[in-house]
């Protein structure tokens, strides 16, 4: 795909159009392949230029100091254009670029690639007008980057097709957090932010895949009963050898039901054997460690979530850390913002060097502390190719077997539960177990979404959706029907058997769901038969290979 079509204005008509409107229409047998009033080429995404969204002083260079804006928007590929940060010398004495989102090196001129220092068109001094027009600079396709306007078997698409089904998160800071289905639609605070690719993705570096968010909507500062991972008042110990008195931490889970988790911060000087989170991070013996631990039934365990380092103002502009600690008087007197004073932050604990005496001895003052937490979610990623794209393999979330029941190399246990815990930071209903009326916001069945099998991607994109990928109950898209002969076998012509894939494919309920099957194949693809008691589909309830539009054969193969 290539940039945004015209106007920004124009762009968000277009996509709310899509997600309510051209769905509809495109729901029966003949779908509508230009709504009325679409002009021609904005199904495919292509842009001549976007100077209306520019803040510069000529309209060549842009005015930013990498240039990033030089030639945004035409259909030219100018990859080799682009400075993140071209040619800078590296550590090791070669030449090369740098990264623009994160790992950031002491000679970095990466900033220059998304921010004007005193010409920015928007806040944060951001190059272009607004998050989104700055992220679709580079990730239309244009330059050479990931390209979110074309569909993906990882995250879908934001391009979309008019060919039916279109529907897309809309990222571009028209709605706010609390149009989240499943979250609080009456919300304050968090929940009225707009909800742009900045709500998902951190563009400065995350401790995730993908750049998924470290605290989306929030979340990681605020406790469970609000749906978040704040940890509040928790003991410091330094005896773990047994469960320690004052540690519980109670909240409901998915399933409405109370939950208690015993959390410690525990305090310790390390031994002659080093652990190798800490020696990581150049901890080493004699070092003072507080670590985060929960019980597990039987023992102490670490919890890694990394700590969150913000902070906010009370009505007397006193600064509260987020992450902080106390002393026996209930003061906080040591925080995350302490790096300058030689604190070592690693995933789920602080470290100080025994040569910091001062802060050694404020450390073994502790009392009590509170803990914001972020979010971790790490997916089965491709290295990198000669342009630094990768792609995602999103089934290994789910999928621990291959089509063949063979293992599947990509697949790590709880993954998929993490990566529905994420999309629960806004669809926070969302995140629950069946059988039991649930909900923080709004009560009711859910289906379940607490386990690696029924993670929230297997069954939605996370950008959005249109025809040409969604799939049936065999995992088959457009395009593989269109070259599989089981498919509308009487039908040669590859033009005919594409208008015929794509009609099999149109959703006929439609909706803003970013669905990853049709209709409901979703279900179909794994309920392949009835509870037990009732009658069983025996005659189609094993795959059959050679499937095809009419019969009832099933069974999602996950080579994608």
């Amino acid at each position: 795909m290539s940039k945004i079509k015209v106007s920004f204005s124009f762009l968000l008509t277009l996509m709310l159009v899509a997600m309510f409107s051209i769905v509809a229409s495109a729901a029966g047998s003949n779908p509508v392949a230009t709504p009325p009033g679409d002009p021609a080429n904005v199904k495919a995404g292509l842009v001549s230029d976007d100077t209306a969204k520019d803040n510069s002083y000529n309209t060549v260079d842009k005015s930013n100091a990498n240039k990033t804006g030089s030639g945004v928007g035409g259909q030219t590929a100018i990859f080799d254009q682009v400075i993140k940060s071209d040619d800078m010398v590296k550590a090791d004495g070669s030449h090369g670029t740098q990264r623009t989102h994160g790992s950031y090196m002491n000679n970095t001129n990466s900033c220059a690639s998304c921010h004007q220092t005193h010409t920015g068109a928007s806040k944060n001094l951001l190059f272009k007008d607004g998050e989104y027009a700055t992220c679709t600079a580079c990730h239309d396709g244009t330059l050479g980057f990931y390209n979110v306007f074309t569909g993906s078997d990882s995250a879908g698409t934001f391009g979309g097709t008019h060919d039916g089904n279109m529907s897309v998160h809309l990222a571009n800071g028209t709605v706010e957090l609390k149009a989240a289905p499943g979250g609080n639609n009456n919300g304050t605070d968090n929940w009225t932010a707009e909800f742009t690719c900045a709500s998902c993705h951190a563009p400065h570096g995350s401790y995730s895949d993908r750049l998924l968010h470290t605290d989306p909507n929030g979340m990681g500062n605020l406790t469970a009963d609000k749906g978040g991972k704040r940890l509040e008042n928790v003991p410091v110990v330094t005896d773990i050898t047994s469960k320690v008195a004052g540690g519980d931490y109670t909240y409901k889970d998915a399933t409405g039901a109370d939950v208690t988790i015993n959390y410690v911060l525990y305090r310790s000087t390390i031994g002659a054997t080093v652990p190798a989170a800490y020696s990581a991070k150049g901890l080493t013996t004699g070092d003072t460690v507080l670590q985060l631990m929960k019980w597990n039934g039987t023992a102490y365990v670490n919890d890694t979530d990394p700590w969150l380092h913000g902070y906010d103002f009370d009505e007397a502009h006193v600064k509260h850390y987020w992450t902080a600690f106390k002393d026996g008087t209930g003061k906080e007197v040591f925080d995350t913002d302490q790096l300058k004073k030689g604190e070592i932050l690693g995933n789920g604990f602080a470290g100080v060097p025994a040569v910091k005496t001062a802060l050694v001895a404020t450390v073994n003052s502790l009392v009590s502390g509170n803990v914001a937490r972020g979010y971790v979610v790490k997916l089965d990623v491709s290295a990198p190719d000669a342009n630094n794209v990768t792609t995602t393999t999103a089934s290994s979330l789910w999928a621990s077997k291959l089509a063949d029941g063979s293992n599947n190399p990509g697949y790590k246990s709880n993954r998929g539960v993490a990566m529905s815990g994420f999309c629960a930071a806004c669809h926070t209903d969302y995140l629950a177990k069946s059988g039991t009326e649930t909900g923080t916001f709004d009560h009711a069945y859910r289906h379940t979404t607490t386990s690696d099998s029924y993670t929230c991607v297997r069954c939605h994109y996370a950008h959005g959706t249109d025809v040409t990928i969604m799939r049936d109950a065999r995992g088959k898209k457009v395009a593989d029907i269109v070259g599989d002969s089981n498919y509308f076998s009487t039908v040669t012509d590859p033009t005919a058997r594409e208008t015929l894939a794509k009609d099999y494919m149109i959703d006929k309920n439609p909706s803003s769901a970013l669905k990853r099957y049709t209709n409901m194949a979703v279900c179909w693809g794994c309920h392949t038969s009835s509870h037990s008691e009732g009658t069983r589909n025996t005659d189609t309830f094993q795959y059959n290979p050679t499937a095809d539009e009419d019969n009832d054969r099933n069974g999602i193969e996950f080579d994608y």
